[in-house]
């Protein structure tokens, strides 16, 4: 591609659930030219998008996908989807809209980041919301995202059966789980406006601003590094085939996700040290924090195949959730529970199908939402055509598998209640003897332990006096002058809610603080 004109004030690398907040918002100010540079696909309006980012009840996990895979636990690679278009993967998620708790931001807070308190995130969940069911100091209205939570009535039977069987067990019915306060079972937020489109922030933020003429999108570009001379960052380079090209801009910022935003710091020089000789590259700056400290959200659970009839073919994948604690935790809502309509074999979890004797699954899904374990990314080629290696780890710290052990057995509880056992054939690797022998227990985790999608922390955000973080909580990077990183890898711990919403509103809050930088 060639693009025309004087530089840039700002360059945006990665059209997800952070760079178009945020790309839009600096575009604000007219006199600001900013490029948003995205590796997928753009589709300017609803209908000339293709039906699997328009569906929202079937996650997209192929079209618009990166092809990752990791390493969930020593031997066993996992296929790791993220979205490759604009959009990101607020384009082909499971539009789960929850927001994390205000113990999550008081603690990025404590660590050196007062920037991203509860108090200082709140404005910024708000002005992103258009919320359809609640308003009030915790809720906004006439924003970019709407977010609607799924009637009773609209469920699935298995939905209904278990709200019923989660309150028979005591837990508190929630009628709003966006509020900062909220614990137990109860319908689940999401960003649709009806019961069946997804809104990502490509649909959400920039149809307003298609006319913008200070805002130039470019798709189709994959960077393969930041450039940068005397320390001082001024632009990215473009590499299409054997073909690159160079865009400059006073700053750059990287939204790039969780994989792709150390991916490119590592192959700009910027990194451990010994990670970016390795690579044959000069060090720009030894930033040992660049990739370690991953953090995902793993889950499990217990499923069924379902009677004929229970499919729920073409439902939703969920559509409430259990938030609790977890047995002897001091950590509000640090365990998730989904009633889980169906997961396809075809595309999730397919070593599961020849064991599960089909295509279709359902059950309740446990998620950890405090795991212990942490991953690493790493390089091993500075092509970006090339994926990189992603470690997650799953359950190499002993603490998880004691949480997982206890949230299979309260999932075991649950799914065998009459009300949804009864939609069911038979069970998948598991049975009464599992729960019964820690080895048989320590294996069925082992094989079925998954991700959420929700990966964070391999940019962490601290002060320059913390020897793993990346950026401070204006998210420049240490070191380098002029280059920021604004997504989901700054959160220095993760959030107890899937990460959908809290990387949009990083994505507005980054706007707000370096919109006057």
């Amino acid at each position: 591609m060639s693009i025309s004109g004087s530089p840039f004030d700002d360059i945006v690398v990665g059209a997800g659930a952070a760079g178009v907040p945020l790309a839009v918002r600096l575009s604000e100010d007219p006199a600001r030219r900013v490029a948003l540079v995205e590796a997928g696909p753009h589709y300017p309006a609803p209908a000339d998008m293709p039906q699997d980012l328009l569906t929202a009840n079937i996650m997209s996990m192929s079209a618009h996908d990166w092809q990752f895979s990791a390493r969930a636990v020593t031997g066993r690679a996992i296929r790791f989807p993220r979205g490759k278009v604009v959009g990101g993967s607020s384009a082909v998620g499971g539009t789960v809209a929850l927001r994390g708790i205000p113990d999550d931001f008081d603690e990025w807070a404590a660590g050196g980041n007062p920037q991203w308190s509860w108090e200082k995130v709140l404005p910024y969940y708000r002005v992103m919301e258009d919320d359809l069911d609640f308003g009030g100091e915790f809720h906004g209205s006439g924003g970019p995202i709407p977010i609607r939570r799924f009637p009773v009535e609209e469920m699935t039977p298995v939905q209904q059966a278990f709200l019923e069987v989660c309150t028979a067990h005591g837990f508190p019915w929630v009628e709003d789980h966006n509020h900062p306060y909220a614990t137990g079972v109860g319908p689940m937020p999401s960003n649709r406006r009806d019961p069946t489109v997804r809104i990502s922030t490509a649909m959400g933020y920039l149809p307003a601003v298609r006319g913008r003429q200070n805002l130039t999108i470019l798709p189709g570009a994959l960077v393969q590094r930041v450039l940068i001379r005397d320390g001082r960052a001024y632009g990215v380079e473009l590499v299409d085939g054997a073909r690159t090209e160079q865009i400059t801009a006073r700053r750059v910022i990287l939204a790039a996700g969780t994989i792709g935003s150390p991916a490119i710091l590592l192959r700009s020089g910027i990194g451990p040290a010994e990670d970016v000789r390795r690579l044959g590259l000069d060090v720009r700056a030894d930033l040992p924090g660049v990739g370690e400290g991953l953090n995902d959200h793993p889950r499990t659970g217990v499923f069924m195949t379902p009677r004929p009839g229970a499919e729920n073919f073409g439902e939703p994948v969920g559509q409430t959730v259990l938030r609790t604690t977890a047995p002897g935790s001091a950590e509000t809502n640090d365990m998730h529970y989904y009633m889980v309509n169906g997961f396809d074999l075809t595309q999730q979890f397919p070593d599961l199908r020849q064991i599960a004797g089909g295509d279709r699954i359902f059950g309740v899904m446990v998620v950890d939402q405090r795991p212990h374990a942490r991953g690493r990314l790493t390089l091993t080629s500075t092509d970006p055509h090339e994926h990189p290696r992603i470690d997650l780890n799953y359950l190499s710290d002993e603490r998880d598998y004691r949480t997982f052990t206890d949230g299979v057995r309260l999932a075991w509880e649950l799914a065998n209640a009459d009300p949804i056992r009864k939609r069911g054939d038979h069970f998948v690797l598991i049975d009464e003897s599992t729960l019964d022998s820690e080895e048989g227990m320590r294996a069925y985790l082992r094989a079925t332990v998954d991700s959420t999608y929700h990966p964070v922390g391999t940019v962490r955000m601290g002060p320059a006096t913390d020897p793993a973080a990346v950026v401070d909580q204006y998210g420049a990077v240490h070191g380098i002058q002029a280059l920021h990183v604004a997504d989901a890898s700054i959160m220095p711990s993760h959030v107890r809610a899937n990460t959908n919403l809290t990387s949009i509103m990083i994505g507005e809050r980054a706007a707000a603080l370096l919109g006057q930088r």
